[in-house]
């Protein structure tokens, strides 16, 4: 399947900039399951590009020169193919050449850390040896306890406060899961990416887990209850959503700030 994405993100300032930083997650990992046919980043300002500890491609995006708005382009096309280790299974990845051990996604951030309410409804359900479809199982349990409701949380919610409040999005589905899986012995990893064929800007961004179990990693998308196949491309992975944000930065000057999105991907 191709998949085509144009991604358009903009800032307008109340007053000048002097000086602006930003880290950008906006380019495809190059692993098995996908390929990038053509990608074009732009921005307002000087860029370059390096691979982090995890593989991902990061790009920085620095601006020196008094500016009262910013913009950032992407604009491309992937090529989304079946898992290498079972063509049925789009879902499955191999721990890649320079990634660091598996057990580095054990440990728990600020944002997902478990309390024992949420330990112990995790070692009910999983353990290093189950098997797929507790995982759909447990991915299930965590969307009927946190209903999917835009604007009840915030990019700084943790797992225990979504957990306490039942309601989130992908973003906090994926930290519950991140929470569980860790708390009894999985590691697991955040994944940030895009979602084909959904209409709204908030949907076709997108967040959901790997999963090591059985030597390989397991791709589960929780807000959806299933695991991923080929409208899901994948841009970074990272230990939680403050990791690989698709966008993050710092600023001088500028005053109140206004942001708008635009996003269309489709197949």
């Amino acid at each position: 399947m191709r998949i085509l994405i144009n991604h358009q993100t903009h800032y307008d300032y109340e007053d000048f900039t002097r000086y602006a930083i930003q880290r950008l997650y906006l380019t495809p990992r190059d692993e098995p399951g996908q390929r990038v046919l053509r990608w074009e980043l732009t921005g307002d300002g000087e860029m370059r590009q390096q691979k982090d500890a995890f593989g991902n491609t990061v790009t920085t995006l620095v601006t020196t020169k008094p500016r009262k708005s910013i913009s950032i382009s992407v604009v491309g096309e992937v090529e989304s193919m079946a898992s290498p280790l079972d063509p049925a299974k789009h879902y499955q990845f191999e721990r890649g050449p320079h990634e660091p051990p598996v057990e580095v996604f054990l440990r728990p951030t600020g944002l997902t850390q478990a309390n024992a309410e949420m330990v112990d409804f995790a070692r009910s359900r999983i353990s290093p040896t189950s098997h797929e479809r507790e995982l759909l199982a447990l991915a299930a349990d965590i969307e009927d306890r946190l209903t999917y409701t835009p604007g009840a949380t915030h990019v700084g919610t943790t797992a225990i406060d979504a957990w306490a409040r039942g309601a989130g999005v992908c973003q906090d589905h994926a930290h519950v899961m991140l929470a569980l899986c860790r708390s009894a012995g999985l590691p697991a990893r955040y994944v940030s990416g895009y979602l084909s064929g959904e209409a709204r800007a908030s949907e076709a961004t997108h967040a959901w887990v790997d999963v090591w179990l059985a030597g390989h990693w397991l791709s589960v998308d929780i807000t959806h209850r299933c695991f991923t196949a080929d409208r899901w491309l994948r841009l970074a992975v990272g230990q939680d959503y403050e990791a690989v944000s698709p966008v993050r930065g710092v600023r001088q000057g500028g005053g109140a700030e206004t942001m708008r999105v635009a996003v269309s991907v489709c197949h």
